[in-house]
Order: C-alpha cells, then sequence, then structure tokens
C-alpha cells in the first residue's frame, strides 16, 4: 500500500486543449476544412484497454449484444469507470443499450462511474437527440454527485477497505465534494492500526491541502503517527499548530509525547513535558 495503494494525493483530469477559433474569415473552403479544429468528444483522450481491462470490455460486450444479462451480472462486482468508458465506446451506436448498459453499472456497482462515464452517454444520448433522457441522466448526476460518493467514503473508511475508500475519496474531489472531518479520522486510524503511519501521514497532508479543517483526534492520530516514525521534533510541531488553531492539548496528546522521549532514551525532555502538562492543569497518565 505504498504511495497511498499506488495513487498519489494529488489528481488532475484528463485534460482536453481547444485550440481558440479564430476570428478571421476563411479564405476558402479548403482552408476552411484544413483549419477546422472541433471541439473533441470526451473519449477520445482515454487511454486503449489492455489486459484484464479489455478481457472485461470484450467479454461484457459479447454479453451485451447478445441480451445475456445474467452473465453480465456475474461481471459486476469487477466494473469500473474506465470499463464502463470502453463498454460504451464499443455500443455507442445502439444509443437503447448504451443507456440500459449505463443504468446496469449504476444499480450493480457504486463505483462503476464518474464525471467521464457521465460525458459518454451524454454525448451518445445527445447525438441521437435523445435529450429527455439525457436530461435526466443530467438531474441524477446533480442530485447524486455530493452525498454518493460520501457516503461510500465513510462506509469504506469504516469498513477499512482502503482501496474503495481511496476510489470514493478521489471521486469526491471530482465532483468539488469533500468528506467529513469524523470520516478521515475513521480512515486515519485504521492506517494506524496496521502500523501503516507513512499512509497516515500522507493522507493527512491531502486534508491540509484540501483544506479539511482537523479536530482533537486527528491531531492526536498525527501525534502518535510521527512519534511512531521517530519524528518527535514533528509531533512537537503538530501539538503547537494544535494550540495555534484554538484546541487545547488533552491528557492522549501528552501521553503519546511523553511516551515517544521515553522510547528514544530522551528521558530529561520527558520529564519537561511533563512538568508543561502540570502547568496547563493536565495529568499524564504514564
Amino acid at each position: 500500500m505504498n504511495n497511498f495503494l499506488g495513487r498519489h494525493f494529488s489528481t488532475s483530469f484528463d485534460s482536453v486543449k481547444v485550440k481558440p477559433t479564430s476570428l478571421k474569415p476563411l479564405i476558402d473552403v479548403n482552408s476552411r476544412r484544413k483549419n477546422w479544429n472541433p471541439i473533441p468528444i470526451p473519449f477520445r483522450t482515454i487511454p486503449e484497454p489492455r489486459g484484464q481491462d479489455l478481457d472485461f470490455v470484450n467479454v461484457a460486450h459479447s454479453h451485451l449484444v447478445h441480451s445475456d444479462w445474467n452473465k453480465l451480472n456475474a461481471l459486476s462486482i469487477h466494473v469500473t469507470p474506465f470499463r464502463v468508458k470502453h463498454v460504451l465506446l464499443k455500443i455507442q451506436k445502439d444509443h437503447v443499450l448504451s443507456l440500459e448498459f449505463f443504468n446496469w453499472a449504476k444499480t450493480r456497482n457504486l463505483t462503476s462511474h464518474s464525471l467521464e462515464t457521465h460525458s459518454v452517454i451524454l454525448h451518445i444520448l445527445t447525438k441521437n437527440q435523445k435529450f429527455k433522457s439525457a436530461e435526466l441522466v443530467l438531474r441524477s448526476l446533480v442530485s447524486g454527485s455530493l452525498e454518493l460518493p460520501a457516503k461510500m467514503f465513510k462506509t469504506y473508511a469504516h469498513a477499512k477497505k482502503f482501496r474503495n475508500a481511496t476510489d470514493a475519496f478521489y471521486r469526491m474531489k471530482d465532483y468539488g465534494s469533500l468528506p467529513t472531518t469524523k470520516s478521515c479520522n475513521a480512515y486515519l486510524s485504521s492506517f494506524l492500526d496496521l502500523h501503516r503511519v507513512d499512509i497516515a501521514l500522507g493522507f493527512y497532508r491531502e486534508m491540509r491541502r484540501c483544506r479539511l479543517s482537523p479536530n482533537v483526534y486527528t491531531f492526536n492520530m498525527v501525534i502518535h503517527a510521527f512519534c511512531k516514525s521517530g519524528k518527535l521534533e514533528k509531533a512537537m510541531e503538530m501539538l503547537r499548530e494544535m494550540e495555534i488553531m484554538g484546541f487545547s492539548p488533552t491528557v492522549a496528546s501528552y501521553d503519546t509525547l511523553i511516551a515517544g522521549y521515553c522510547n528514544k532514551g530522551l528521558m530529561s525532555l520527558a520529564m519537561k513535558l511533563k512538568s508543561s502538562m502540570g502547568k496547563d492543569g493536565v495529568h499524564p497518565n504514564v
């Protein structure tokens, strides 16, 4: 699970660059054709499927064209947004089947759609002038885009399903939404239980980049993570940052730091910290 399960804490959309249209009139038809630069359709820039992705797309396509939905249902646990996009591309000439598959993926697997899959189905529907169907897809996207990924992240975080939670977190960012601090704390706690302080600290940094406000429990877990990794100076910085943000360090905050100093053999610093606790009206448990 290094590098946060293979994903870095930064994300960007698959961007499509469109050259600005010239304001000068074109001289003739040939010149017009030569300089014509249409707006790219949303799926022209995605990478081709390979390996298991390609196998899934081909098998799913075969089941769809033969209307074998029972066999398709068996594949539902393997559905991903990338695979959905490519299946839609293979069946795009049949807008009815495309919408059926899109809706099937949505009901069978909560993680099957993204902004890109919605872009593809909307392109297919509008190209075939199925504007009412496209409007329903848009309404569904708007109503569920913020709530569903948040619920998914919370559920996966508490269930310690890290890869699923990671995908849900990035989906939330794509939709311009963010999880609650409570859900993030559950996620941090799960990684600390597995002694993966590197991933926990990476996620905390992403929280701050996203301007998610930590609370006392967040700070205590980050202090614990720094102490576990031997970075006591960083742990002390967290204690000071905690106070700057208006939070009072708890017994757990100090106890974790004192234990960290003791484990390093820095008894004088541990005693000094213990003395400062008394001045703050907090009494140690270690």
